[in-house]
């Protein structure tokens, strides 16, 4: 299953800092936790971006997300995280959910 986390750093947080807890959780291996695959990570230069995950239990997700909150309380100001598809296999439900409609 498809994951896609909309996060935004905590600008108050020292670069250093970030770096440093960045360096910490890779270092121990806890990102990205087992059962999770990171496909993407995207940053802006605004401090906001995307990640989007592989995983089969949310609770990896829950992981691969709690871990930068338990290393650097204060890392990211905001996080949004979601089930995702792609588009081009959400269309068709669209066409049923129409057809339907219209059968009406």
């Amino acid at each position: 299953m498809l994951f896609l986390t909309y996060w935004e750093l905590n600008e108050n947080m020292p670069d250093q800092e970030r770096l440093q807890a960045t360096k910490k959780i890779t270092g121990l291996g806890l990102f990205p936790p087992e059962g999770v695959n990171v496909i993407r990570w995207d940053g802006t230069p605004d401090s906001w971006g995307i990640a989007v995950m592989e995983a089969d239990k949310v609770e990896d997700v829950h992981r691969a997300i709690g871990v930068w909150r338990a290393a650097a309380p204060g890392f990211f100001k905001v996080t949004k995280t979601s089930p995702a598809s792609p588009i081009q296999e959400l269309m068709p439900l669209a066409g049923e959910i129409q057809a339907k409609l219209a059968a009406q």
